[in-house]
């Protein structure tokens, strides 16, 4: 299992875009911290209001 933390794997804040070294294996991180995770929910949730108007 410590072989996947060394392999020093990166994805994309799903917000800002901006990497983010993922040291765990089974619940990968997706933003950078949780204000970011808030600001894209409320941006997807005004996004699928606006489509649905």
């Amino acid at each position: 299992m410590g072989d996947f933390a060394s392999q020093n794997r990166t994805v994309l804040c799903k917000s800002c875009h901006r990497p983010l070294r993922q040291n765990r294996r089974w619940f990968p991180q997706q933003y950078c911290n949780r204000w970011h995770k808030v600001r894209h929910r409320v941006a997807e949730f005004v996004g699928g209001v606006m489509e649905n108007v």
